[in-house]
């Protein structure tokens, strides 16, 4: 953990521009359990990040009844390594749940998730209440928009009145406001990644394409109607193919994980990086059968620099958060303090 005890510098991207020091790092965390572990607060400690983004709730409708339920609830293994830091709750909604909503089952959603956070709140440190913000991650489309939008203003009514609301933005609802709507909170968080299409077996890497990404920051409008803060993607995943259709996402799988020979087999095809199944073998709680296909997909730190030049010219709030999507030991180990203090330096210097 040497390189993680170093000085955290500033860098000049050439060209006079404004400095902009109050931008500020800030985690995801999407696991099931909140347990920081010791790697993960040097990490933080290191580039100075006192905020984590913390996934409480997973909330879609069931696929054979329709009943809309919690699928993920956090559990909070260990309160070590929260000490000081800022915890924004992150309810994530499929699409689904707006689909048809009533306005009475909108009420029951908000009563539900409020309760969610006031015990959540009971068994975390003191340091870390009242939650300032809460945001919610919803990619809402124009048949939704209405039912997310009155749900969030009926949630906004049940909060604390200080308690901030912020909602992520993916691409397409950054690049057309005006179709897509803006949703009724009080910030923004533009997500920059999932650019590309996981079902579509020609892609190279669906999280992250900087030609794809251009094309949603072109023709923009210069500035969001919201102030934003920005997330970039730190992680990988396994898109598991059967029958050379798209079935399942496996989350941070790496070339390691697929190392055993007797099981997967690689196979290169042009800069796509399939893994083929000889073996019938568990990977990530799933079994996958002899001729199913795994895409591996990740990022490293040529396409996350990427991703900042890409992002570098959005105009972001003058207090935004540049948050890094997620925080795990194992991804952590694969970037080095410098170099995402380099990164967040880009955004500093505007």
């Amino acid at each position: 953990m040497k390189y993680f005890n170093i000085f955290i510098f500033s860098i000049f991207i050439s060209g006079c521009r404004e400095q902009n020091s109050t931008i500020s790092p800030a985690f995801y965390h999407w696991k099931t359990a909140l347990q920081i572990s010791p790697y993960e607060q040097s990490a933080l400690d290191s580039l100075g990040c006192n905020t984590l983004y913390v996934k409480f709730l997973d909330i879609a409708r069931d696929p054979d009844q329709g009943n809309i339920r919690p699928y993920s609830v956090l559990e909070i293994a260990d309160t070590l390594g929260l000490q000081g830091r800022s915890i924004i709750p992150v309810i994530f909604v499929a699409n689904n749940v707006f689909d048809g909503i009533s306005t009475e089952k909108i009420n029951w959603l908000c009563d539900k998730i409020v309760g969610s956070l006031r015990a959540n709140s009971q068994r975390l440190p003191i340091s870390c209440l009242p939650f300032r913000e809460v945001q919610f991650d919803c990619d809402w489309t124009s048949s939704t928009r209405s039912a997310f939008f009155s749900f969030l203003k009926q949630i906004r009514l049940k909060l604390p009145a200080a308690t901030r609301l912020s909602a992520t933005i993916r691409l397409h609802q950054y690049k057309f406001p005006s179709a897509t709507g803006i949703p009724p909170v009080d910030r923004g968080i533009l997500m920059l990644y999932n650019t590309g299409d996981v079902d579509d077996t020609s892609e190279t890497n669906s999280i992250f394409e900087a030609a794809a990404a251009r094309k949603y920051l072109t023709g923009a409008p210069a500035r969001y109607p919201l102030p934003l803060d920005l997330a970039l993607p730190l992680f990988s995943w396994g898109l598991v193919f059967r029958e050379e259709a798209f079935w399942k996402i496996i989350p941070d799988i790496t070339q390691e994980a697929l190392s055993d020979t007797t099981c997967f087999q690689l196979e290169w095809e042009a800069k796509r990086t399939w893994y083929s199944i000889k073996k019938g073998t568990f990977l990530g709680g799933h079994y996958l059968r002899p001729g199913y296909r795994i895409r591996l997909e990740g990022i490293g730190i040529e396409q996350l620099r990427s991703a900042a030049a890409v992002s570098a010219a959005v105009a972001l709030a003058p207090d935004a958060r540049i948050a890094f999507y997620h925080l795990d030991s194992a991804i952590v180990r694969r970037f080095s303090a410098r170099e995402l203090a380099a990164i967040l330096s880009i955004y500093r210097v505007r």
